[in-house]
């Protein structure tokens, strides 16, 4: 089903937005075309299927676990980078979307379960499906032809299948029929066999390898790119000022066009705003984070450390609100115990001199979807020289 947003209802304004998501006499409606990869996934259940599922994926975003994934990019983070850079005069030469997703894609492996993604071949085979998967899943926002971009995504996700979740998860059912706690989510997936058939444990895994490549890159790109023209030197920043940098980009790009709900019954919201059962709604993300009457007159504008009403977040509802709040939101803002995972590739990008290429145009996703598909950027350095 396909539910055009011009014959939507829009909401604009953040305190509608705010309330829709946070109701529950709203159903979730997002994500019709992208069923076949990622239906009845975490993203899009509702109700009790949806809590039951969150409950059973927590343990994905728990205080170790994103020390976990901190020690992954730290131990990778270096080799990725060397393996994509090339001489360019006196400089090094690289595109931030391609480095973005072989680094995203070790959390990504981490986070799944594929543990043989570290080998050269093997990243490379992933990444050449990578692409192919990351617009499927976002097709309702593609502006290339659905029905291919669903075929070639499909095709991808079938060759990922083959290559690396059918082995990777016969490995952690066996760990897990041995008596090791589960620490990803094919051991997850393994060890509540119950609740799950083949189709739905692999489309839970499409969305996971999907959601931490996809968004991530897309936001470490956002970052780079607005604090390079904001005249900012990332080294000379606190960690403090960087996840202020990485609030403000996820506010003013939020990594989904609208978020789609139908109301259950009839709905008076609180500025007086009728919704008819039945009626489906499109929640403009972009738009409600950009309202003036919450984040200022320069709403538009980047601008880290803006003041804000109380509990307003500073990246907006780019995460969501209510029951669907994203539930990998800690890995992006950081906890007590570790920074965002985006600070941290940004300190290393910065101590080696990153800085956009002036002689290459960056290239925009043939998407209504803010995001790139090429980045060109120049280091001063390349890892260990």
């Amino acid at each position: 089903m396909t539910l055009p947003l011009h014959d939507l209802a829009r909401v604009t304004s953040y305190a509608e937005a705010d309330e829709i998501l946070c109701s529950r006499r709203f159903a979730q409606e997002s994500k019709h075309e992208s069923a076949p990869l990622i239906g009845d996934t975490v993203l899009v259940l509702d109700g009790p299927p949806h809590l039951q599922r969150r409950r059973l994926l927590a343990p994905l975003v728990a205080r170790g676990a994103l020390a976990d994934y901190h020690a992954v990019i730290s131990r990778t983070l270096d080799r990725c980078i060397d393996a994509m850079v090339e001489p360019a005069g006196d400089e090094w030469a690289a595109d931030l979307v391609a480095l973005g997703r072989s680094v995203f894609l070790q959390f990504a492996a981490a986070v799944i379960g594929f543990d043989d993604v570290t080998d050269p071949d093997a990243t490379a085979e992933l990444l050449r499906h990578l692409g192919p998967i990351l617009e499927a899943v976002t097709v309702e926002w593609s502006t290339r032809d659905h029905a291919t971009v669903l075929a070639e995504g499909e095709a991808a996700r079938d060759a990922v299948i083959a290559r690396f979740y059918t082995p990777a998860a016969r490995r952690r059912a066996e760990l897990v029929e041995r008596g090791e706690a589960p620490t990803d989510l094919l051991s997850l997936l393994a060890a509540h066999g119950e609740e799950w058939d083949e189709d739905a444990a692999v489309r839970e895994v499409v969305l996971f390898l999907a959601a931490s490549t996809l968004n991530n890159v897309a936001l470490l790109v956002h970052t780079a790119h607005e604090l390079h023209a904001m005249g900012s030197s990332i080294e000379d920043m606190t960690d403090e000022q960087l996840h202020e940098a990485v609030y403000e980009a996820l506010r003013l790009y939020p990594p989904t066009v609208a978020l789609l709900r139908r109301a259950l019954t009839d709905v008076t919201l609180r500025d007086g705003r009728v919704i008819r059962e039945g009626e489906y709604v499109a929640v403009d993300l972009a738009a409600a984070n950009r309202d003036p009457a919450v984040f200022g007159p320069d709403a538009d504008v980047f601008r880290p450390g803006r003041p804000l009403p109380d509990r307003v977040r500073p990246w907006g509802l780019t995460f969501g609100s209510g029951p669907h709040l994203c539930l990998g939101r800690a890995v992006v803002t950081g906890s007590p115990a570790a920074p965002g995972v985006h600070v941290q590739i940004l300190r290393t990008l910065a101590a080696l001199g990153l800085r956009p290429d002036p002689t290459r145009e960056p290239v925009l996703a043939a998407s209504a979807q803010r995001r790139h598909d090429s980045y060109p950027v120049l280091l001063r350095h390349r890892p260990g020289r």
